[in-house]
Protein backbone atom coordinates (compact mmCIF):
# COMPACT_ATOMS: atom_id res chain seq x y z
CA UNK A 1 0.00 0.00 0.00
CA UNK A 2 2.79 2.50 0.91
CA UNK A 3 4.36 1.39 -2.33
CA UNK A 4 1.15 2.33 -4.11
CA UNK A 5 0.92 5.71 -2.40
CA UNK A 6 4.92 6.26 -3.02
CA UNK A 7 4.22 5.91 -7.20
CA UNK A 8 0.98 7.85 -7.22
CA UNK A 9 2.83 10.60 -5.44
CA UNK A 10 5.37 10.61 -7.77
CA UNK A 11 3.72 10.42 -10.36
CA UNK A 12 1.82 14.00 -9.67
CA UNK A 13 5.00 15.37 -8.69
CA UNK A 14 6.22 14.60 -12.20
CA UNK A 15 3.30 16.07 -14.02
CA UNK A 16 3.05 19.23 -11.20
CA UNK A 17 7.00 19.73 -12.66
CA UNK A 18 6.09 18.89 -16.26
CA UNK A 19 3.32 21.82 -16.17
CA UNK A 20 5.18 24.05 -14.26
CA UNK A 21 8.32 23.83 -16.83
CA UNK A 22 5.72 23.97 -19.83
CA UNK A 23 4.50 27.35 -18.11
CA UNK A 24 8.04 28.54 -17.50
CA UNK A 25 8.84 28.13 -21.49
CA UNK A 26 5.64 29.82 -22.70
CA UNK A 27 6.67 32.77 -20.22
CA UNK A 28 10.19 32.98 -21.72
CA UNK A 29 8.48 32.90 -25.14
CA UNK A 30 6.22 35.48 -23.86
CA UNK A 31 9.09 37.82 -23.02
CA UNK A 32 11.20 36.67 -26.11
CA UNK A 33 12.66 40.03 -27.45
CA UNK A 34 16.74 38.94 -28.00
CA UNK A 35 19.06 36.24 -28.05
CA UNK A 36 19.85 35.91 -24.37
CA UNK A 37 16.18 35.51 -23.73
CA UNK A 38 16.87 31.91 -25.57
CA UNK A 39 18.52 30.24 -22.98
CA UNK A 40 16.65 26.96 -21.97
CA UNK A 41 14.73 26.53 -25.44
CA UNK A 42 14.74 24.76 -28.06
CA UNK A 43 15.84 25.96 -30.73
CA UNK A 44 15.33 24.59 -34.59
CA UNK A 45 17.35 25.78 -37.54
CA UNK A 46 19.25 24.79 -40.62
CA UNK A 47 21.94 22.02 -40.70
CA UNK A 48 25.18 23.75 -41.64
CA UNK A 49 23.55 27.35 -42.18
CA UNK A 50 25.73 30.44 -40.43
CA UNK A 51 22.68 30.16 -37.76
CA UNK A 52 23.63 26.78 -37.22
CA UNK A 53 27.05 27.64 -36.63
CA UNK A 54 26.92 30.57 -34.29
CA UNK A 55 24.34 28.70 -32.20
CA UNK A 56 26.41 25.72 -31.60
CA UNK A 57 29.05 27.28 -29.65
CA UNK A 58 26.09 27.81 -27.52
CA UNK A 59 25.62 25.54 -24.55
CA UNK A 60 22.51 26.83 -22.53
CA UNK A 61 19.92 25.65 -25.14
CA UNK A 62 19.32 22.68 -26.92
CA UNK A 63 19.64 23.30 -30.73
CA UNK A 64 17.80 21.14 -33.60
CA UNK A 65 18.89 20.88 -37.31
CA UNK A 66 16.37 20.27 -40.44
CA UNK A 67 17.74 19.94 -43.99
CA UNK A 68 14.21 22.05 -44.82
CA UNK A 69 12.72 25.19 -44.04
CA UNK A 70 9.08 22.69 -44.17
CA UNK A 71 10.48 20.68 -41.53
CA UNK A 72 11.68 23.27 -39.35
CA UNK A 73 8.16 24.70 -39.72
CA UNK A 74 6.57 21.54 -38.82
CA UNK A 75 9.15 21.08 -35.40
CA UNK A 76 8.00 24.52 -34.50
CA UNK A 77 4.17 23.58 -34.89
CA UNK A 78 4.29 20.37 -33.53
CA UNK A 79 5.72 21.78 -30.09
CA UNK A 80 8.71 19.93 -30.70
CA UNK A 81 11.07 23.36 -30.90
CA UNK A 82 10.08 26.44 -28.86
CA UNK A 83 11.74 28.89 -31.90
CA UNK A 84 12.89 28.52 -35.31
CA UNK A 85 15.57 30.51 -36.61
CA UNK A 86 15.78 31.53 -40.73
CA UNK A 87 15.73 34.68 -42.70
CA UNK A 88 13.88 36.98 -42.42
CA UNK A 89 12.12 37.06 -46.22
CA UNK A 90 11.96 33.11 -45.61
CA UNK A 91 8.09 32.89 -44.23
CA UNK A 92 6.09 35.70 -45.81
CA UNK A 93 3.20 37.22 -44.12
CA UNK A 94 0.74 34.83 -45.99
CA UNK A 95 2.52 31.88 -44.46
CA UNK A 96 2.76 33.45 -40.70
CA UNK A 97 -0.88 34.09 -40.99
CA UNK A 98 -1.82 30.97 -42.42
CA UNK A 99 -0.02 28.33 -40.01
CA UNK A 100 0.23 31.08 -36.81
CA UNK A 101 3.54 31.74 -36.61
CA UNK A 102 5.08 35.03 -35.42
CA UNK A 103 8.39 36.97 -35.50
CA UNK A 104 9.30 37.32 -31.90
CA UNK A 105 12.30 39.86 -33.02
CA UNK A 106 15.46 40.25 -35.26
CA UNK A 107 18.62 39.47 -34.60
CA UNK A 108 21.40 42.43 -34.58
CA UNK A 109 23.77 40.77 -36.70
CA UNK A 110 23.74 41.70 -40.41
CA UNK A 111 24.88 39.01 -42.93
CA UNK A 112 26.45 40.19 -46.18
CA UNK A 113 24.99 37.97 -49.32
CA UNK A 114 25.83 37.78 -52.79
CA UNK A 115 26.17 35.36 -55.82
CA UNK A 116 29.45 33.29 -55.59
CA UNK A 117 31.87 32.42 -58.35
CA UNK A 118 34.78 29.91 -58.96
CA UNK A 119 37.81 30.91 -57.75
CA UNK A 120 39.05 30.41 -61.75
CA UNK A 121 36.53 32.95 -63.22
CA UNK A 122 37.57 36.42 -62.03
CA UNK A 123 35.79 38.09 -64.88
CA UNK A 124 32.60 36.58 -64.35
CA UNK A 125 32.54 37.97 -60.93
CA UNK A 126 33.95 41.98 -62.54
CA UNK A 127 30.79 41.60 -64.56
CA UNK A 128 28.81 41.06 -61.88
CA UNK A 129 30.05 43.74 -60.24
CA UNK A 130 29.37 46.01 -63.36
CA UNK A 131 25.85 44.70 -63.39
CA UNK A 132 25.40 45.46 -59.89
CA UNK A 133 27.52 48.93 -60.53
CA UNK A 134 24.62 50.59 -62.80
CA UNK A 135 21.83 48.68 -61.38
CA UNK A 136 22.47 50.67 -57.84
CA UNK A 137 23.33 54.01 -60.12
CA UNK A 138 20.02 53.59 -62.43
CA UNK A 139 17.61 52.70 -59.51
CA UNK A 140 17.09 49.20 -60.50
CA UNK A 141 18.66 47.66 -57.83
CA UNK A 142 16.30 49.24 -55.16
CA UNK A 143 13.08 48.42 -57.30
CA UNK A 144 13.86 44.76 -57.52
CA UNK A 145 14.44 44.50 -53.80
CA UNK A 146 11.32 46.88 -53.02
CA UNK A 147 9.43 44.49 -55.15
CA UNK A 148 10.45 41.30 -53.57
CA UNK A 149 11.75 41.99 -50.13
CA UNK A 150 8.48 44.24 -48.81
CA UNK A 151 6.37 41.16 -50.37
CA UNK A 152 4.76 43.21 -53.25
CA UNK A 153 5.07 39.82 -55.22
CA UNK A 154 2.67 38.50 -53.18
CA UNK A 155 0.08 41.80 -54.14
CA UNK A 156 -0.55 41.12 -57.13
CA UNK A 157 1.14 37.72 -57.85
CA UNK A 158 3.25 38.89 -60.88
CA UNK A 159 6.56 37.49 -60.37
CA UNK A 160 7.42 39.62 -62.70
CA UNK A 161 11.33 39.15 -64.96
CA UNK A 162 13.96 41.27 -65.72
CA UNK A 163 14.11 41.09 -69.85
CA UNK A 164 16.25 38.79 -71.15
CA UNK A 165 16.17 37.41 -74.95
CA UNK A 166 19.83 36.23 -75.21
CA UNK A 167 20.05 32.58 -77.18
CA UNK A 168 23.22 30.47 -78.00
CA UNK A 169 25.56 27.79 -77.24
CA UNK A 170 27.36 29.19 -74.68
CA UNK A 171 24.55 28.84 -71.58
CA UNK A 172 25.34 30.48 -68.01
CA UNK A 173 24.75 27.68 -65.71
CA UNK A 174 23.15 28.28 -63.06
CA UNK A 175 23.30 26.11 -59.13
CA UNK A 176 20.21 26.93 -56.36
CA UNK A 177 20.68 25.70 -53.27
CA UNK A 178 17.12 26.78 -52.57
CA UNK A 179 13.60 26.63 -53.80
CA UNK A 180 12.85 29.33 -51.40
CA UNK A 181 10.54 32.93 -51.98
CA UNK A 182 11.70 35.60 -52.46
CA UNK A 183 15.25 34.62 -53.27
CA UNK A 184 15.47 32.02 -55.69
CA UNK A 185 11.89 29.63 -56.46
CA UNK A 186 10.28 27.46 -59.65
CA UNK A 187 6.67 27.85 -60.65
CA UNK A 188 6.21 25.26 -63.14
CA UNK A 189 9.27 25.31 -65.13
CA UNK A 190 10.13 29.04 -64.80
CA UNK A 191 12.74 30.33 -62.27
CA UNK A 192 11.78 34.12 -60.69
CA UNK A 193 13.24 35.35 -57.50
CA UNK A 194 15.65 38.68 -56.35
CA UNK A 195 19.00 36.69 -56.85
CA UNK A 196 17.23 34.77 -60.11
CA UNK A 197 16.85 38.69 -61.61
CA UNK A 198 20.06 39.47 -60.95
CA UNK A 199 21.64 36.33 -62.41
CA UNK A 200 19.27 37.48 -65.84
CA UNK A 201 20.48 41.15 -66.03
CA UNK A 202 23.88 38.90 -65.44
CA UNK A 203 22.76 37.06 -68.54
CA UNK A 204 22.05 39.71 -70.29
CA UNK A 205 25.41 41.73 -69.88
CA UNK A 206 27.24 38.85 -71.26
CA UNK A 207 24.40 37.87 -73.84
CA UNK A 208 24.25 34.43 -72.78
CA UNK A 209 21.52 32.40 -72.00
CA UNK A 210 20.32 30.90 -68.89
CA UNK A 211 20.36 27.17 -67.63
CA UNK A 212 18.85 26.78 -64.23
CA UNK A 213 19.68 23.44 -62.16
CA UNK A 214 18.85 23.02 -58.57
CA UNK A 215 21.11 21.04 -56.47
CA UNK A 216 20.26 22.03 -52.83
CA UNK A 217 22.97 22.37 -50.95
CA UNK A 218 24.94 19.99 -53.39
CA UNK A 219 25.27 23.21 -55.05
CA UNK A 220 28.23 24.12 -53.50
CA UNK A 221 30.21 20.62 -54.96
CA UNK A 222 28.39 21.57 -58.32
CA UNK A 223 30.18 25.01 -58.00
CA UNK A 224 33.40 23.69 -57.54
CA UNK A 225 33.64 20.60 -60.01
CA UNK A 226 32.57 23.15 -62.98
CA UNK A 227 29.22 22.02 -63.22
CA UNK A 228 27.98 25.20 -62.73
CA UNK A 229 29.14 29.15 -63.42
CA UNK A 230 27.60 30.52 -60.36
CA UNK A 231 25.70 29.99 -56.87
CA UNK A 232 22.41 31.51 -55.89
CA UNK A 233 20.22 30.90 -53.19
CA UNK A 234 21.25 33.36 -50.30
CA UNK A 235 24.46 32.74 -49.80
CA UNK A 236 26.15 34.76 -46.88
CA UNK A 237 29.36 35.85 -47.35
CA UNK A 238 31.97 34.24 -44.48
CA UNK A 239 35.39 34.08 -44.38
CA UNK A 240 35.36 30.23 -45.02
CA UNK A 241 33.20 30.56 -48.24
CA UNK A 242 35.80 32.82 -49.77
CA UNK A 243 38.64 30.37 -49.26
CA UNK A 244 36.95 28.36 -51.66
CA UNK A 245 34.89 30.86 -53.90
CA UNK A 246 34.75 34.37 -55.42
CA UNK A 247 31.70 36.64 -54.44
CA UNK A 248 30.53 39.70 -56.14
CA UNK A 249 29.35 42.59 -54.27
CA UNK A 250 26.69 42.10 -52.00
CA UNK A 251 23.50 42.90 -52.89
CA UNK A 252 21.95 43.23 -49.59
CA UNK A 253 22.37 42.63 -45.36
CA UNK A 254 19.67 39.35 -44.20
CA UNK A 255 19.06 39.61 -40.51
CA UNK A 256 17.98 36.50 -38.79
CA UNK A 257 14.58 36.50 -37.47
CA UNK A 258 13.34 34.37 -34.49
CA UNK A 259 10.28 32.64 -34.78
CA UNK A 260 7.12 31.56 -32.69
CA UNK A 261 3.87 30.36 -32.20
CA UNK A 262 1.45 32.92 -32.39
CA UNK A 263 -0.54 32.42 -29.09
CA UNK A 264 -3.17 34.74 -29.86
CA UNK A 265 -4.01 32.34 -32.92
CA UNK A 266 -6.45 29.66 -32.25
CA UNK A 267 -7.98 27.11 -34.61
CA UNK A 268 -11.48 28.69 -35.56
CA UNK A 269 -12.13 26.62 -38.77
CA UNK A 270 -15.41 25.13 -38.86
CA UNK A 271 -14.70 23.46 -42.10
CA UNK A 272 -15.36 19.73 -42.63
CA UNK A 273 -13.02 16.90 -42.98
CA UNK A 274 -13.48 16.75 -47.03
CA UNK A 275 -13.30 19.90 -47.22
CA UNK A 276 -10.23 20.39 -45.42
CA UNK A 277 -9.15 17.42 -47.82
CA UNK A 278 -10.01 19.28 -50.71
CA UNK A 279 -8.63 22.44 -49.81
CA UNK A 280 -5.44 21.41 -49.46
CA UNK A 281 -5.10 19.34 -52.78
CA UNK A 282 -6.05 22.35 -54.42
CA UNK A 283 -3.37 24.11 -52.74
CA UNK A 284 -0.75 21.55 -53.39
CA UNK A 285 -1.28 20.18 -56.55
CA UNK A 286 -4.14 22.86 -58.77
CA UNK A 287 -2.30 26.16 -57.58
CA UNK A 288 0.41 26.95 -60.09
CA UNK A 289 0.14 23.83 -61.90
CA UNK A 290 2.09 22.11 -59.25
CA UNK A 291 0.55 18.31 -60.29
CA UNK A 292 2.90 19.06 -63.02
CA UNK A 293 6.02 18.28 -60.58
CA UNK A 294 4.55 14.95 -59.37
CA UNK A 295 3.62 13.59 -62.90
CA UNK A 296 7.61 15.22 -64.26
CA UNK A 297 9.22 13.59 -61.13
CA UNK A 298 7.59 10.29 -61.63
CA UNK A 299 8.59 10.22 -65.16
CA UNK A 300 11.88 10.63 -64.06
CA UNK A 301 11.41 8.06 -61.39
CA UNK A 302 10.12 5.09 -63.41
CA UNK A 303 13.17 6.08 -66.23
CA UNK A 304 16.11 5.80 -63.51
CA UNK A 305 14.25 2.79 -62.09
CA UNK A 306 13.73 0.39 -65.08
CA UNK A 307 17.08 1.40 -66.79
CA UNK A 308 18.63 0.46 -63.62
CA UNK A 309 16.63 -2.83 -63.67
CA UNK A 310 17.33 -3.65 -67.37
CA UNK A 311 21.40 -2.61 -67.25
CA UNK A 312 22.04 -3.81 -63.95
CA UNK A 313 20.49 -7.85 -64.56
CA UNK A 314 22.31 -7.76 -67.62
CA UNK A 315 25.51 -6.90 -65.38
CA UNK A 316 24.57 -9.46 -62.88
CA UNK A 317 24.83 -11.82 -65.29
CA UNK A 318 28.49 -11.27 -65.33
CA UNK A 319 28.66 -11.24 -61.87
CA UNK A 320 27.02 -14.26 -61.75
CA UNK A 321 29.43 -15.87 -64.28
CA UNK A 322 32.68 -15.18 -62.66
CA UNK A 323 31.57 -15.81 -59.43
CA UNK A 324 30.69 -19.56 -60.82
CA UNK A 325 33.92 -19.77 -62.61
CA UNK A 326 36.09 -22.62 -62.05
CA UNK A 327 39.28 -20.01 -61.86
CA UNK A 328 40.16 -18.75 -58.64
CA UNK A 329 41.19 -15.34 -60.17
CA UNK A 330 37.69 -14.66 -61.13
CA UNK A 331 35.68 -15.90 -58.18
CA UNK A 332 37.71 -13.21 -56.56
CA UNK A 333 37.01 -10.78 -58.70
CA UNK A 334 33.05 -11.43 -58.25
CA UNK A 335 33.57 -11.81 -54.22
CA UNK A 336 35.42 -8.22 -54.29
CA UNK A 337 33.06 -6.29 -56.35
CA UNK A 338 30.06 -7.58 -54.46
CA UNK A 339 31.44 -7.04 -51.11
CA UNK A 340 32.51 -3.51 -52.67
CA UNK A 341 29.42 -2.38 -53.67
CA UNK A 342 27.58 -3.87 -50.32
CA UNK A 343 29.80 -1.84 -48.40
CA UNK A 344 29.13 1.95 -50.10
CA UNK A 345 26.13 3.31 -49.54
CA UNK A 346 24.54 4.13 -52.80
CA UNK A 347 24.43 7.88 -51.88
CA UNK A 348 28.39 8.20 -51.60
CA UNK A 349 28.75 6.31 -54.70
CA UNK A 350 26.15 8.46 -56.49
CA UNK A 351 27.95 11.13 -55.67
CA UNK A 352 31.74 10.24 -56.15
CA UNK A 353 30.68 8.97 -60.02
CA UNK A 354 28.73 12.41 -60.61
CA UNK A 355 30.81 15.22 -58.83
CA UNK A 356 34.51 12.91 -59.23
CA UNK A 357 34.24 10.32 -61.91
CA UNK A 358 32.01 11.71 -64.59
CA UNK A 359 32.96 15.38 -64.35
CA UNK A 360 33.29 17.44 -67.80
CA UNK A 361 32.22 13.98 -69.39
CA UNK A 362 28.94 15.67 -70.57
CA UNK A 363 27.03 12.79 -69.45
CA UNK A 364 23.37 13.91 -67.74
CA UNK A 365 22.64 13.32 -64.50
CA UNK A 366 20.03 10.93 -65.21
CA UNK A 367 22.85 8.80 -67.34
CA UNK A 368 25.31 9.14 -64.03
CA UNK A 369 22.60 8.34 -61.85
CA UNK A 370 21.50 4.82 -64.07
CA UNK A 371 25.15 3.68 -64.01
CA UNK A 372 25.67 3.94 -60.51
CA UNK A 373 22.21 2.08 -59.88
CA UNK A 374 22.94 -0.32 -62.46
CA UNK A 375 26.65 -1.11 -60.82
CA UNK A 376 24.72 -1.93 -56.95
CA UNK A 377 21.81 -3.63 -58.44
CA UNK A 378 24.54 -5.46 -60.36
CA UNK A 379 26.03 -6.84 -57.20
CA UNK A 380 22.68 -7.71 -55.71
CA UNK A 381 21.60 -9.33 -58.84
CA UNK A 382 24.41 -11.77 -59.36
CA UNK A 383 24.38 -13.41 -55.76
CA UNK A 384 20.70 -14.06 -56.60
CA UNK A 385 21.58 -15.53 -59.76
CA UNK A 386 24.66 -17.37 -58.24
CA UNK A 387 22.56 -18.85 -54.75
CA UNK A 388 19.38 -19.49 -56.93
CA UNK A 389 21.16 -21.90 -59.60
CA UNK A 390 22.99 -23.49 -56.74
CA UNK A 391 19.69 -24.59 -55.10
CA UNK A 392 19.03 -26.42 -58.08
CA UNK A 393 20.25 -30.17 -57.54
CA UNK A 394 22.92 -31.12 -59.96
CA UNK A 395 20.91 -34.38 -60.74
CA UNK A 396 18.35 -32.16 -62.72
CA UNK A 397 21.35 -31.18 -65.16
CA UNK A 398 22.25 -34.68 -65.21
CA UNK A 399 18.47 -36.52 -65.93
CA UNK A 400 18.37 -33.73 -69.12
CA UNK A 401 21.66 -35.06 -70.10
CA UNK A 402 20.27 -38.66 -70.05
CA UNK A 403 17.15 -37.86 -71.74
CA UNK A 404 18.74 -35.90 -74.64
CA UNK A 405 19.07 -32.55 -74.03
CA UNK A 406 22.09 -30.52 -74.86
CA UNK A 407 23.74 -28.89 -71.96
CA UNK A 408 22.01 -25.44 -73.46
CA UNK A 409 18.65 -27.08 -73.69
CA UNK A 410 19.08 -28.15 -70.20
CA UNK A 411 19.96 -25.09 -68.67
CA UNK A 412 16.84 -23.15 -70.45
CA UNK A 413 14.15 -25.66 -70.45
CA UNK A 414 15.39 -27.59 -66.88
CA UNK A 415 17.78 -25.36 -64.39
CA UNK A 416 16.94 -21.73 -65.17
CA UNK A 417 12.81 -21.89 -64.78
CA UNK A 418 13.28 -23.49 -61.37
CA UNK A 419 16.18 -21.43 -60.47
CA UNK A 420 13.48 -18.26 -61.73
CA UNK A 421 11.19 -19.52 -59.31
CA UNK A 422 13.40 -19.79 -56.27
CA UNK A 423 15.12 -16.40 -57.13
CA UNK A 424 11.87 -14.38 -57.46
CA UNK A 425 10.65 -12.82 -54.05
CA UNK A 426 14.72 -12.35 -53.47
CA UNK A 427 14.56 -10.20 -57.60
CA UNK A 428 11.63 -8.53 -56.25
CA UNK A 429 12.96 -7.03 -53.22
CA UNK A 430 16.16 -6.02 -54.83
CA UNK A 431 13.77 -4.09 -57.32
CA UNK A 432 11.84 -2.51 -54.75
CA UNK A 433 14.66 -1.65 -53.16
CA UNK A 434 16.45 0.13 -55.99
CA UNK A 435 12.94 2.41 -56.52
CA UNK A 436 12.94 3.59 -53.49
CA UNK A 437 16.94 4.18 -53.56
CA UNK A 438 16.17 6.31 -56.64
CA UNK A 439 14.54 8.69 -53.98
CA UNK A 440 18.19 10.15 -53.22
CA UNK A 441 18.79 11.27 -57.22
CA UNK A 442 17.74 14.82 -56.43
CA UNK A 443 21.03 15.55 -54.53
CA UNK A 444 22.68 15.20 -58.53
CA UNK A 445 20.14 17.99 -59.59
CA UNK A 446 17.44 15.27 -60.42
CA UNK A 447 13.93 16.34 -60.31
CA UNK A 448 12.43 12.68 -59.12
CA UNK A 449 8.69 11.34 -57.21
CA UNK A 450 10.86 13.01 -53.99
CA UNK A 451 11.88 16.01 -55.12
CA UNK A 452 8.70 16.65 -56.45
CA UNK A 453 7.50 16.30 -53.03
CA UNK A 454 9.93 18.08 -51.48
CA UNK A 455 9.60 21.00 -54.70
CA UNK A 456 5.84 21.73 -53.56
CA UNK A 457 6.65 21.45 -49.60
CA UNK A 458 9.34 24.59 -50.10
CA UNK A 459 5.86 26.61 -51.81
CA UNK A 460 3.35 25.64 -49.58
CA UNK A 461 5.08 24.19 -46.50
CA UNK A 462 2.27 21.51 -46.33
CA UNK A 463 4.05 18.88 -44.01
CA UNK A 464 1.58 15.86 -44.83
CA UNK A 465 -0.33 15.62 -48.03
CA UNK A 466 2.72 16.10 -50.70
CA UNK A 467 4.44 13.42 -48.45
CA UNK A 468 1.26 11.24 -48.58
CA UNK A 469 0.83 11.46 -52.18
CA UNK A 470 4.13 10.87 -53.06
CA UNK A 471 3.75 7.72 -50.69
CA UNK A 472 1.25 6.56 -52.28
CA UNK A 473 2.94 6.56 -55.98
CA UNK A 474 5.83 4.50 -54.27
CA UNK A 475 3.00 1.99 -52.95
CA UNK A 476 1.57 1.44 -56.43
CA UNK A 477 4.72 1.61 -58.44
CA UNK A 478 6.13 -1.47 -55.93
CA UNK A 479 2.65 -3.09 -56.65
CA UNK A 480 3.19 -2.80 -60.32
CA UNK A 481 7.14 -4.48 -59.95
CA UNK A 482 5.92 -7.40 -58.16
CA UNK A 483 2.88 -8.03 -60.39
CA UNK A 484 4.95 -7.49 -63.32
CA UNK A 485 7.95 -9.79 -62.55
CA UNK A 486 5.04 -12.42 -61.92
CA UNK A 487 3.79 -12.16 -65.09
CA UNK A 488 6.87 -12.96 -66.73
CA UNK A 489 7.83 -15.74 -64.38
CA UNK A 490 7.33 -18.92 -66.41
CA UNK A 491 4.51 -20.73 -65.17
CA UNK A 492 5.27 -24.52 -66.37
CA UNK A 493 5.92 -26.94 -64.17
CA UNK A 494 9.29 -29.23 -63.94
CA UNK A 495 9.19 -32.55 -62.44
Amino acid sequence: MKKAISFIFGVLLLSVSCLSSCSSDKDKLAHLHDEQGLAGLRVATSTGSCYDIELSKRDDIQLLLFNSDADQLQALLSGQADVLVQDETVFNSEIRKEYGIQIAFKGEQAFPTALAFRKDEPDLVQAMNAVLATMKEDGTLKQLKDFWLTEEYLDNRLFRHIPVETTGDNPLRVACVVNLAPISFVVGKEWYGLEVDLARALSSYLHRPLEFKLYDMSGIMALKNGLADLLIGGMFVTPERQMQFLFAEPYHNFHPAYYIRNPEVKATSTAGFWEKIGKSLRRNLVEENRWQYITGGLLETLKITFFSILLGSVLGMGVCALSRSRRKWMRGVAGFYSWFMSSIPILVLLLILFYVVFVGSGLSPATVAIIAFSLDFAAGAGEIYSTSLSAIPHGQTEAGLALGFTRLQTFFHIVLPQALKRGLPLFQGQCISLLKGTSIVGYIAIQDLTRAGDLIRSRTFDPFVPLLIVTLIYFLLAWLIILLLKLVTPKKQVL
